[in-house]
């Protein structure tokens, strides 16, 4: 009798800890990286991989804003296209702009006003907010734009990464909207992964 009370006590407090979510499964919700040399692994790397000309990722920041924040944002370039929507995301960075400023031109590209492909009529949208031709020229020409460009390049050909919005946990793990299908599974998911 006091075995069995033990196995039915036991087996509530293994249904409580789980609130009614499906099991997270390694696979089916999210994957293990692999790197082909362990010298590679960095458990310090948390990033957040998204493309400016991608509406869902932006409902997925929305409704996901305070997970992710604890992660880097790594604009990702998964096709040569999409160069030019990381290099605005630094350039944006780079000059300091607002936030308003940022949801201004995130806005454009959203409506279709601005073709996020484009750089020229990025930087022309640029202008016409008012930031100075002169700095920008420069800072156009700065290494440390082509440097961050650079290297958001290099992760996402590290970690393999094909779609926005994807995750890197820990430099081990990851998940992205193919696996989760729903905002609120992406956050079950992304939850457990940062607590492994």
């Amino acid at each position: 009798m006091k075995y069995l009370l033990s196995v039915f006590a036991l087996s509530i407090a293994s249904a409580a800890s789980i609130p009614g979510a499906a099991a997270i499964e390694q696979g089916q919700d999210y994957w293990r990286i692999e790197l082909p040399d362990s010298k590679q692994l960095n458990t310090e790397d948390n990033l957040y991989f998204s493309w400016l000309g991608c509406s869902s990722c932006r409902a997925l920041e929305r409704e996901l804003s305070a997970e992710l924040e604890e992660l880097e944002y790594v604009p990702l370039i998964a096709r040569p296209e999409w160069r030019a929507a990381a290099k605005l995301h630094y350039t944006m960075q780079l000059l300091e702009l607002s936030e308003q400023q940022k949801a201004d031109m995130i806005a454009k590209i959203d409506s279709g006003d601005i073709d996020v492909t484009d750089f020229n009529a990025m930087q022309e949208e640029l202008l016409v907010m008012g930031v100075d031709e002169e700095v920008l020229t420069e800072l156009l020409e700065n290494k440390e734009l082509y440097q961050q460009v650079q290297r958001a390049e290099r992760l996402a050909a590290k970690y393999q990464i094909q779609y926005a919005p994807t995750v890197v946990i820990k430099g081990q793990f990851a998940t992205d909207a193919n696996h989760t299908m729903k905002v609120d599974r992406f956050a079950e998911v992304l939850r457990y992964l940062k607590s492994l």
